[in-house]
């Protein structure tokens, strides 16, 4: 009788231990975050509590075989001391390393040391607190009082506040619609997430069919050597949405939002009279990332959460570790639904808003998936090739999981061919602009790894980019000079006659301006801190010493010889390293130029001179 006591005492220890960290996180992400929705406190307390309990009942089995804690109450502050001080460790870690250090942490660093102590100091203090509270509360009320209150009252709490907030919140942020008096063009941008420009039809692929793709280029014009700034959706799209480089709009790492100081290209078409409509159906476009901004409807189509989480539950970081465990060990299909929601659920969104504003001017951003991994097998049989369960696939399996690939760009075509199909018979395609790009590519063990956000190689930033303006002006051309996403922004505005706003670092490409003489990129992602600028010629990469994807500190390409980027030339061409990185050292102010933060990026007029020289600031 006693065992099971003390197990209990244990459990409901445990419990409370939890539900405290899980409190305690959640309150991070509303700070951190910024999500649109509150019920992240009552899934934190409730998750992080079950799983205290878990623990707590453990730590109850072995302190009654040895017999270290004798009483009930003791063992319920000790547990609840020995939960609360092992997940705030591992929490805090997490949330400091990434949060903080931006991943880029080395453990034997001075900082480093002195993380990980603070972090032991902190576990030490928590636990010596916590075990004396509850081993306190427990002796004057019981076990199961104190635990009852306890427990009760901090999923209570986080269910009023939860509740409170959402009020506050009053639901997604979108701007308030105002009369639709533009007299230019529609406007469509659609986003392919993941879609390599060489897996595509316009741009040379023979093993992939992609009519509805085909048709567009056909009726439009193709940048052949368009590249993203960054090879991550967050940042990518922020470029697209802002025509700033991610030095600028500061949204570079995880937990970073687009800030509200920025002018995104909906609120510019808003502001000139267009109806604004957004459909998205990435996490990292969610509300919470502030990408809402200048639509007057924004419809953030979420995956099916696991384990009754909602968008900002999905923060967590307990919630990523049951998710990974899931779909790693124990999940033995896929399903399409729990990652994203797929092209059919898109269309199935954005046609109707379509079909109900064909009548006024508007712009739309339609953003599309399923591309990007998991691979499904199509039509959807649960079997799929994803990041989570298999992040180092055999080298071996780069074909097989490439024929994948092109079967998901296959399958979104046909959407794209079911929007385009749509438009022309509201008569509403011959007279509008549309633009289809993608935010960064995929790598196939081109240079001995998988997916994307880890490498500024061409198979990673090299991207389509079709432009198909009003009356189908210069239809069938190919633009060979070198295009950048941030160029995006001021094409469609001045495609619709509209200006940019004096922030916009990119250009109108049918504005008159010369193609500029280099593309510059830069990454801080999972550690990888990463520039690199790449001419037609050459391509320079530079990366941060000891970075996770083991990439050489400094690479020089010569792209006419060695378009695969396979061999390294900068031991032998040191000149020409010399003179790209003092290129890239000018493009790096210029990309930093307009920062949020307002303290990096003062160009000086010998930098303006170099820079126009490249191509830029006419």
């Amino acid at each position: 009788m006693d065992f099971v006591k003390r197990v209990a005492a244990g459990l409901l220890g445990g419990f409370v231990g939890g539900a405290v960290v899980g409190v305690a996180e959640a309150v991070v992400v509303s700070l951190v975050s910024g999500p649109s929705e509150y019920w992240v406190f009552v899934f934190g307390a409730i998750s992080y509590g079950f799983f205290g309990a878990v623990m707590g009942a453990g730590f109850g089995v072995a302190v009654s075989i040895v017999r270290v804690v004798r009483t009930e109450p003791a063992v319920m502050g000790a547990a609840c001391g020995v939960v609360v001080a092992l997940l705030g460790l591992v929490v805090g870690r997490v949330r400091i390393i990434r949060d903080v250090f931006g991943e880029s942490l080395p453990i034997a660093s001075p900082a480093g040391i002195g993380v990980h102590v603070g972090l032991l100091v902190g576990a030490l203090v928590c636990f010596l607190i916590f075990r004396a509270l509850l081993a306190g509360a427990a002796a004057r009320r019981g076990v199961f009082g104190a635990g009852l209150r306890w427990g009760g009252t901090l999923v209570a709490g986080a269910f009023v506040v939860a509740v409170v907030l959402n009020v506050v919140a009053g639901g997604d942020d979108v701007a308030e619609a105002g009369p639709a008096t533009a007299d230019g063009p529609n406007a469509l941008l659609i986003i392919v997430d993941t879609l390599r420009a060489d897996h595509i039809g316009p741009y040379g692929a023979r093993k992939t069919s992609t009519p509805g793709l085909d048709g567009l280029a056909a009726d439009g014009i193709v940048f052949d050597s368009a590249f993203a700034h960054s090879s991550w959706t967050r940042p990518s799209i922020a470029t697209i949405l802002t025509s700033l480089y991610a030095s600028s709009h500061t949204v570079m790492h995880k937990t970073d939002l687009l800030p509200d100081e920025v002018t995104t290209l909906a609120e510019s078409m808003q502001d000139n009279g267009y109806r604004t409509s957004g459909f998205v159906t990435n996490i990292n476009l969610a509300p919470s990332f502030n990408f809402e901004q200048g639509f007057e409807t924004y419809k953030y189509l979420a995956p099916d959460y696991f384990f009754g989480a909602t968008d900002s539950g999905s923060k967590l970081s307990l919630y990523s570790g049951m998710r990974l465990i899931r779909e790693r060990f124990l999940s033995k299909n896929k399903y399409v639904y729990h990652y994203y929601q797929d092209g059919e659920t898109v269309n199935d969104t954005s046609l109707p808003w379509l079909d109900g504003n064909a009548t006024d001017p508007f712009f739309t951003l339609i953003h599309y998936m399923d591309p990007h991994d998991p691979y499904f097998e199509i039509p959807y049989n649960g079997k799929a090739v994803a990041r989570v369960n298999t992040p180092h696939p055999a080298p071996e399996s780069a074909e097989e999981l490439r024929d994948l690939y092109i079967e998901n760009i296959e399958y979104v075509d046909g959407f794209l061919a079911g929007i385009f199909e749509r438009l022309k018979t509201l008569g509403l395609y011959d007279d509008m602009v549309i633009v289809v790009t993608a935010d960064h590519g995929e790598e196939f063990y081109e240079h001995d790894g998988w997916w994307h956000g880890t490498t500024l190689y061409d198979e990673q930033i090299h991207v389509p980019l079709i432009v198909k303006l009003p009356g189908n002006k210069m239809k069938g051309n190919r633009v060979r000079g070198l295009a950048g996403l941030v160029d995006v922004m001021p094409t469609v505005l001045g495609a619709a006659g509209l200006d940019c706003p004096a922030q916009c670092q990119g250009r109108d490409l049918f504005g008159g301006t010369k193609a500029p003489a280099a593309v510059y990129a830069e990454e801080d992602h999972e550690g990888n801190v990463l520039e690199s600028i790449r001419t037609r010629d050459w391509k320079l990469v530079v990366a941060n010493e000891g970075n996770p994807r083991g990439l050489e500190p400094l690479e020089l390409f010569d792209l006419g010889a060695d378009p695969g980027e396979t061999r390294n030339l900068a031991a032998s061409k040191t000149e020409r390293v010399a003179e790209l990185k003092e290129q890239m050292q000018q493009l790096a102010k210029m990309a930093g130029s307009h920062a949020v933060s307002g303290v990096e990026g003062e160009i000086n007029a010998d930098d303006a001179e170099r820079l126009r020289a490249l191509g830029y600031m006419e």
